[in-house]
C-alpha cells in the first residue's frame, strides 16, 4: 500500500474518533480501529499534528459529495433536485460541525507554518475554500438545467443556498448543545424558502409593504 492511501486509510478510520474524542484520541485507538499496528501511524505522518490537520483536511474534501450531486437526474423538478443535493450537504455539515466542534473544545489548532505563498508572501487560499468552491459549482451546474426559472445567475445562487444550508445546520447544532436533542434536518423549508421567497403571496399580490 502505498503511503497516500495508508494515510487515506488511516483518515478515514480516525475521523469518526476525532468526532467523539476530539485531540483526546490516542493514536492507538486510531491504529486499533483501522487495523494497524500504532508504529504504522508515524510511518507516513511525522507526529500527531501532521495526522490531525490531514484529517481535518480530508473531512473537508467534497470529490464524492460533488460525484453524488452530478449524478443526480435533471429529470426530476427543480425542486426535488435541490432537495435531494441538499440534504446531502446538510449531511456533510452536520459532520463538520460535529468534528470541528469537539476537536475545538479539546484544543486543537491547525499548523500554520504553511499559510504564506511561498511566491507571493501573502496569504494562500484555505484548501477548504476550493472545496466550497467545488461544491457550489456542482449545485450551479444543478440550477442550471433550470435557469429559465432563476432571477439571478446560477452561480450566485447557488452560494447563496449553500450558505443558507450551512449557517441553518451550524444554529440547529448549537441550539442543540443547550436543550440535548438532535437538531432536525431544515433542507425542505430552505429550499422552499429559497424557490417561493419568506414573502406570503397574500402580501406580494395585495399590494401591501411587508416591512
Amino acid at each position: 500500500m502505498s503511503t497516500e492511501d495508508r494515510q487515506e486509510a488511516i483518515a478515514l478510520a480516525a475521523i469518526p474518533l476525532l468526532a467523539e474524542h476530539g485531540t483526546h484520541v490516542t493514536t492507538g485507538q486510531i491504529a486499533k480501529a483501522a487495523g494497524i499496528a500504532e508504529g504504522t501511524i508515524f510511518r507516513v505522518f511525522k507526529d500527531k499534528q501532521e495526522l490531525l490537520d490531514f484529517c481535518v483536511l480530508r473531512a473537508f474534501r467534497t470529490r464524492e459529495l460533488v460525484e453524488r450531486i452530478d449524478a443526480i437526474s435533471v429529470d426530476q423538478p427543480l425542486t426535488s433536485r435541490l432537495i435531494e443535493a441538499m440534504t446531502m450537504i446538510d449531511e456533510m455539515a452536520a459532520r463538520l460541525g460535529a468534528l470541528m466542534h469537539t476537536l475545538g473544545a479539546t484544543g486543537y489548532r491547525p499548523n500554520e507554518d504553511h499559510k504564506k505563498d511561498d511566491a507571493s508572501g501573502k496569504d494562500a487560499k484555505p484548501p477548504m475554500m476550493d472545496e466550497f468552491e467545488r461544491t457550489t459549482t456542482a449545485i450551479s451546474a444543478l440550477l442550471s438545467s433550470g435557469q429559465e426559472q432563476l432571477r439571478l445567475p446560477a452561480d450566485r445562487a447557488a452560494g447563496y443556498l449553500i450558505g443558507l444550508t450551512f449557517m441553518t445546520r451550524m444554529q440547529a447544532m448549537r441550539t442543540a448543545q443547550f436543550d440535548q436533542k438532535e437538531p432536525e434536518s431544515f433542507v425542505a423549508e430552505i429550499v422552499d424558502l429559497f424557490t417561493n421567497g419568506a414573502v406570503a403571496v397574500q402580501a406580494k399580490r395585495g399590494g401591501k409593504d411587508p416591512r
